[in-house]
């Protein structure tokens, strides 16, 4: 490796470590979203009592508007939420009981920006496009929300993808590039 790679390298891991930007995010690596370690857990249902059930309360709450009181008791009203997400979410079996699936179907929607699992381009439009819009405003990167995938917002993505050696800079926002930049803006 010549010196100019040398220095660009760790200047580049030195920022890394200050900035507190995740460092070795495989991009084989997915995301975990998860609100509480689901496995110490297991299942939550009507009278489970305790913090994982106050953390699922909290979730609620912000996904659903549920207006749970988070004291930590699995009650009536926490089933009806609990029913209420699972109807929302098609593939989840409506039970109103707390399991794996519907931890992670909740635990991705609070703890992930929003992106869309679509990869967007140059002359992509639409929501996801403003959710990505949003999110790279969020790490200060100058674009417009608009949802229109116009030169600024390729610029921007191939920035952001110049931080990660694991991405290719290509200004194209596919699954590697999006399981990078949630875990940057949920940290």
């Amino acid at each position: 490796m010549n010196k100019w790679k040398k220095v660009t390298a760790t200047v580049a891991a030195a920022s890394v470590l200050l900035l507190g930007i995740p460092a070795g995010i495989g991009a084989q690596q997915s995301t975990n979203y998860s609100i509480f370690d689901y496995a110490s857990t297991g299942v939550l249902k009507e009278g489970s009592r305790g913090e994982n059930v106050k953390i699922m309360q909290r979730a609620l709450n912000k996904t659903m508007g549920a207006e749970l009181t988070e004291d930590g008791i699995f009650g009536p009203n926490t089933t009806t939420a609990v029913l209420a997400f699972q109807k929302s979410h098609r593939h989840l079996v409506n039970d109103g009981v707390y399991g794996a699936q519907t931890h992670a179907a909740l635990s991705k929607q609070v703890n992930s920006f929003g992106f869309a699992d679509s990869t967007l381009k140059l002359g992509s439009r639409g929501e996801a496009v403003k959710t990505l819009q949003k999110g790279l405003k969020d790490m200060s990167y100058n674009v417009t929300v608009d949802g229109v995938y116009g030169p600024n917002t390729k610029t921007a993505v191939t920035k952001f993808q110049e931080r990660f050696p694991e991405l290719t800079n290509d200004g194209i926002f596919g699954p590697k590039t999006k399981n990078v930049m949630d875990k940057v803006l949920n940290d």
